[in-house]
């Protein structure tokens, strides 16, 4: 099926279909003459994404309910019936406080809805900075969930070590870099990368084959000059250092599989993974 076929079917534009074809969400057959054969399943797909976007579903949420054939579109729900009912109560503790309500009153209320934060969102208040985020932004689809009691002494483990941490240096001009591309960088952006790791453990050897082209493009990118001399690589050789030399993988990730039993899974699934990629680059 040709693409203005699907454009017709859909309703989506040109530039959309090209999008979700990116994300992973669709795989047409690639002609030698450059054009695109979509199958009845990318059309099907294509419609439930025309659907979802209309009812305001983000592009990751999306992409966990098609990867997963449908079944995590009751857990999507569920996690939107919940964020809404959060920001109810936080909507009501705000009124509180305009109207003058007793402190302890207010405490209370902000000690019940602490209760019902995820696991992100704690991390996100605990450690505001863009630093912090640097180091547990990666797991951020593994951590919309509360935090569960078997979980707790893992997890404030996990908060003393990122707080104990010493000073990350940087130069005036390193910070600004990094403030110029953060600004940009924002929840959405992430999930959206996230969703394209998710997608190449689950089916490592289809994904590369999909990506095979934009997996030369980075590892050119990586050996050219432009990027040796880049401050971005200056950026990432100073983080990478300061990893190794504060031992994060040793002490962090281990702590971070106890308090989050997705990101365990996934952790097992990128270990296969990533043998799967060196395998593949060195034959």
């Amino acid at each position: 099926m040709l693409r203005s076929e699907i454009q017709k079917e859909t309703g989506l534009t040109r530039k959309a279909i090209e999008y979700y074809e990116d994300k992973g969400l669709i795989h047409p057959q690639k002609s030698e003459n450059g054009y695109r054969d979509y199958s009845t399943r990318d059309l099907e797909i294509l419609k439930k994404v025309s659907i979802f976007r209309k009812l305001g579903m983000n592009i990751s949420d999306i992409g966990e309910c098609i990867l997963s054939g449908g079944d995590k579109l009751s857990s999507v729900l569920r996690k939107k019936q919940h964020q809404l009912e959060v920001d109810e109560k936080r909507k009501v503790i705000l009124e509180m406080i305009v109207k003058g309500e007793n402190n302890e009153v207010i405490n209370e209320k902000v000690s019940l809805l602490e209760m019902e934060e995820t696991i992100y969102e704690k991390l996100e208040i605990a450690f505001p900075a863009y630093f912090g985020q640097m180091l547990f932004a990666a797991y951020q689809p593994f951590l919309n969930e509360p935090l569960e009691n078997d979980g707790k002494d893992s997890f404030y483990k996990y908060i003393d070590y990122l707080d104990r941490l010493p000073a990350f240096e940087l130069t005036e001009e390193e910070k600004n870099y990094i403030e110029k591309i953060s600004s940009s960088l924002d929840m959405k952006t992430l999930k959206e990368v996230n969703l394209t790791k998710l997608d190449a453990i689950e089916n490592t050897e289809k994904w590369m084959k999909d990506h095979e082209y934009v997996i030369y493009q980075y590892e050119s990118y990586k050996n050219s000059e432009e990027y040796q001399n880049s401050m971005m690589k200056q950026i990432q050789e100073k983080l990478q250092n300061f990893i190794r030399k504060n031992q994060y993988y040793e002490t962090a990730i281990p702590l971070i599989r106890k308090f989050s039993k997705s990101y365990d899974e996934y952790y097992k699934k990128l270990l296969k993974a990533n043998e799967q990629y060196l395998n593949n680059k060195n034959q």
